[in-house]
């Protein structure tokens, strides 16, 4: 039966009157206490110190997860960790955050076999490092393994009493490339080129300050802190991204996904968040808790000024890119006769072999870190693996058909996050530090980067409750 013409106009006008509809929904806006732009570890931080006074929160997360930098890659055939996943016996608001949501922990993270090493073009076992004709080093550096050389004069040659040391005024003569101090030290040109470090000698210093509260002053020749860390760390049982997951669970509704902030603008008496499908926000006051390399691509009708302007332009991130691995066939490492992680001065960082909490040994992943991390990624991704495999098999034998690639990570192509963890340049720390952090006008600021004390997971918390406090006092003020 033919459609009629009083027909084609109720259908028309039905679908007149649905367009409009979601047309209004979209520009209607969303009031509420304090909006919180990123759902990581230090927006959810924030998020619950806030709904818990009282205050009606809006979380918006440009991703469709939640967690940030820490996640766990469910994706993957061996679940690895992708970011965050030491606890350390230290990181009091993490363990609390666990402790108040019901989050189980276990024992040990990251826990990995030891190295072998892949130097001047051999493969040398640790025992013989210090002997052996490829290690260029000098005097009592022989005696260091190469992934503990920079933690080694670090620790030698500390100035600071406590991690908060770095933000003082005097600190500022360390905020230099940490090539120049070392060699004022007496570090050797070889010792040098295995440390590889670009970044500001100071922030390092604040991490190694912070890593001495819990292991002591004394010096380990054979493990870098992160290997110090794994043993006395906890992590949280079924993955990390466990722990955020539960996070927003207990903030509800007010956990938004995929919501891309687009632009800021502000009066005398609120904030107004826009994102790219058109839904819009506005509260009293607002926490910026991501990145400042995505932060970068939203719009500010009311622009940052100065030196804070300046940090979210051109804050440095680290590149670290990662290919996963699922072990097949006997161990390789019994074939060899080598320590199953090898340590490289080629283009591939490291392969560290996972020893799973079980005891298993199933998996194994490879990093490709700074300037080598940045031209390995201008490859495709199944490139970028086939040239890791490739690079891995020439410098160990052993490897060949033992190793299935089964996902590659690249923390600076990962939308809306775009680098592995914040870093500074020689001579930013003293330039950005203090002043990057302040409130622009009502916007707010948390993440890791705005860390004062603490590392890791723990400084995202630390943020998150700092800027929470920030707008609690003000909105009672």
């Amino acid at each position: 039966m033919p459609t009629t013409r009083r027909e084609l106009l109720q259908v028309a006008g039905a679908a007149t009157a649905a367009v409009a509809l979601k047309a209004k929904s979209a520009s209607a806006v969303d009031k509420t206490d304090v909006i919180i732009i990123g759902a990581g570890l230090s927006g959810l931080k924030a998020g619950i110190e806030l709904a818990e006074q009282g205050y009606k929160v809006r979380v918006l997360e440009a991703n469709s997860r939640v967690g940030g930098r820490a996640f766990t890659a469910d994706h993957f055939s061996t679940k690895p960790e992708l970011g965050a996943s030491q606890i350390g016996p230290d990181y009091a608001r993490v363990l609390d955050m666990c402790q108040r949501l019901d989050v189980k922990l276990g024992p040990g993270s990251n826990i990995n076999a030891p190295f072998a090493y892949y130097v001047g073009g051999r493969i040398i076992k640790k025992e013989e490092w210090k002997s052996a004709k490829e290690n260029k080093t000098v005097g009592d550096e022989r005696a260091v393994l190469p992934q503990a050389l920079f933690s080694y004069y670090l620790k030698k040659h500390m100035p600071f009493k406590a991690a908060e040391d770095w933000l003082e005024p005097s600190a500022a003569q360390y905020d230099v490339a940490p090539a120049v101090w070392l060699k004022s030290k007496g570090v050797s040109d070889e010792a040098l080129r295995l440390m590889d470090t670009e970044a500001s000698l100071l922030t390092l210093m604040q991490e190694e300050a912070r890593g001495m509260t819990i292991f002591g002053t004394g010096n380990d020749s054979t493990k870098d802190r992160f290997q110090q860390y794994a043993e006395s760390s906890q992590h949280v049982v079924g993955g990390t991204s466990r722990l955020p997951e539960t996070m927003a669970k207990k903030l509800g509704d007010a956990v938004q996904l995929n919501k891309i902030v687009a632009e800021i603008s502000m009066t005398t008496k609120d904030i107004t968040v826009r994102c790219l499908d058109g839904s819009t926000y506005t509260a009293a006051l607002a926490i910026s808790a991501i990145p400042f390399k995505p932060l970068n691509r939203v719009s500010f009708a009311q622009p940052l000024q100065g030196m804070q302007a300046e940090a979210v332009r051109m804050m440095p991130y680290a590149t670290n890119t990662q290919v996963y691995f699922a072990l097949k066939g006997a161990p390789y490492w019994e074939q060899d006769g080598f320590d199953a992680s090898l340590w490289s001065d080629g283009p591939v960082t490291n392969l560290r072999q996972s020893i799973n909490y079980d005891g298993t040994r199933t998996r194994a992943m490879a990093f490709v870190t700074g300037k080598k991390g940045d031209r390995i990624d201008q490859l495709p991704p199944k490139d970028r693996a086939a040239f890791v495999l490739a690079e891995l098999e020439r410098m160990r034998p052993s490897l060949k058909d033992k190793l299935e690639v089964v996902g590659v990570h690249s923390w600076p192509q990962y939308m809306f996050v775009e680098g592995c963890r914040h870093s500074y340049n020689p001579g930013q720390v003293s330039r950005w530090a203090i002043d990057m952090i302040k409130p622009h006008g009502r916007l707010h600021f948390a993440g890791e980067h705005t860390r004062r004390l603490d590392v890791g997971m723990e400084s995202a918390m630390e943020s998150g409750e700092r800027a929470a406090i920030e707008v609690i006092e003000r909105l009672q003020g």
